[in-house]
């Protein structure tokens, strides 16, 4: 199972999503798991789509700092 783990520092680059993306195309990952979003939960939930991952946990960031998001494929089980 290929796993994708990056601290992005901050998804509300458009750059930055671009690059995720770009990755999440080459490996085809099963989970992803994103840290120092620097975003709310509301729009890290956005990312899923985009990723092609349909399932989605995430905690808003306080500020400008923190915040996490696990994203993973329908065909796995994930036990949080």
């Amino acid at each position: 199972m290929c796993t994708l783990a990056w601290n992005c520092l901050g998804v509300g680059n458009r750059r930055t999503v671009q690059e995720l993306l770009a990755l999440a195309r080459a490996s085809h990952p099963k989970l992803v798991f994103l840290c120092e979003t620097r975003q709310s939960e509301e729009d890290v939930k956005k990312l899923r789509w985009r990723l092609g991952l349909r399932g989605c946990e995430a905690v808003s960031s306080e500020g400008y700092s923190g915040g996490l998001a696990l994203f993973w494929d329908e065909s796995i089980q994930v036990q949080i």
